[in-house]
């Protein structure tokens, strides 16, 4: 990422491997609308795992005003569903060039 005048300009990749989706509350505190959220978020965690690695990765540009960056949700959906099934998204920083960045 790179900063220049209060603005920001760059990309994340977040990560995650062992992902466990829980919800420590009792099961009295647990409302049903809840119960099937925390349900369907565990089945997407699934089904956007990348199997070979055990990941559920994406990556996004970001940028903006320092206090409030964008990003593009349907670039975050692409990527997580092109690391599920087609190319795993890998560790690491992509190469820098001058006038920001660049994607390998």
């Amino acid at each position: 990422m790179t900063i220049r005048n209060n603005s920001v300009q760059g990309y994340v990749k977040p990560i995650f491997k062992n992902m466990e989706v829980t919800d420590m509350r009792t099961p009295e505190q647990k409302s049903l609308f809840h119960k099937l959220y925390v349900g369907a978020v565990s089945v997407m965690t699934e089904l956007l795992k990348n199997r070979p690695r055990q990941q559920v990765a994406t990556e996004t540009d970001i940028s903006g005003p320092l206090e409030d960056p964008r990003t593009n949700i349907g670039q975050i959906i692409v990527n997580l569903v092109r690391n599920a099934f087609f190319k795993a998204i890998l560790p690491g920083f992509e190469r820098e060039v001058s006038q920001g960045y660049q994607k390998q």
